[in-house]
């Protein structure tokens, strides 16, 4: 089932004086835990959940209104949809400082999205957290200009890699996972930068991440990636 499909946006600002409320479309699950959140939270639960029901819909043609999707804490959401003839699709979902990331695919998936701010500690105390040492040299020898981007980017490929592989073998210290730049056909993460926006999409097929675009991202505005993860 070759039907990758991945989204991006800005988290829709709150209207001053507006109820805050639930949206209706939400499951039982769902509910439950916005109402365990905080506003600005709740907010990018909100936007998340619409843009993978969007997603659903565009690519099974059953309504987004029409899907439950599972919100269990530490968990990647599950979708299931009544009548659905073929397995449902896997989920995936990520926010980051004003953006909301959503992903489906017909095989394990993994989304990330971050943002480039303005650093709190030494980029080097961070590599050394995230960096396998065979990743060391080569971001070592980089212009301290480009430092940050290409820690980013490392970052995030690791992250949408985690959350695809999902299994307790999975190595949660990035240090023991190594993010090797590849040809489109060896690869299993697509990186894209925009701006100070960066986004990282796992998934095993090759082909359907050489072939996806991701909405919300600029094609002539951004640039992309690929990248072979997996532990060390």
């Amino acid at each position: 089932m070759r039907l990758l499909r991945a989204a991006v946006a800005r988290i829709p600002e709150a209207v001053p004086g507006a109820p805050i409320v639930a949206p209706a479309w939400m499951g039982e699950s769902e509910r439950a835990r916005w109402t365990r959140l905080n506003p600005g939270a709740q907010a990018a639960f909100s936007a998340g959940r619409s843009m993978v029901r969007e997603l659903l819909e565009s690519a099974t043609g059953i309504p987004a209104r029409d899907w439950c999707v599972t919100a269990e804490p530490g968990c990647e959401p599950r979708a299931s949809a009544p009548g659905l003839a073929t397995p449902a699709p896997r989920v995936s979902l990520s926010h980051r400082l004003g953006w909301v990331a959503a992903a489906i695919a017909g095989t394990a998936i993994g989304v990330d999205v971050e943002c480039i701010r303005a650093s709190r500690s030494d980029p080097g105390e961070r590599a050394a957290l995230i960096l396998a040492l065979e990743e060391r040299p080569a971001w070592d020898a980089l212009p301290p200009v480009e430092r940050e981007s290409a820690l980013l980017t490392r970052w995030t490929a690791k992250e949408a890699w985690f959350k695809a592989a999902q299994s307790p073998d999975s190595a949660w210290d990035f240090r023991r996972v190594v993010a090797r730049p590849c040809a489109p056909d060896r690869s299993n993460v697509r990186v894209w930068i925009e701006s100070t926006l960066h986004l990282a999409l796992c998934c095993a097929d090759a082909r359907a991440l050489a072939d996806v675009g991701f909405e919300g991202v600029d094609p002539v505005a951004s640039s992309c990636t690929f990248w072979h993860v997996g532990q060390a």
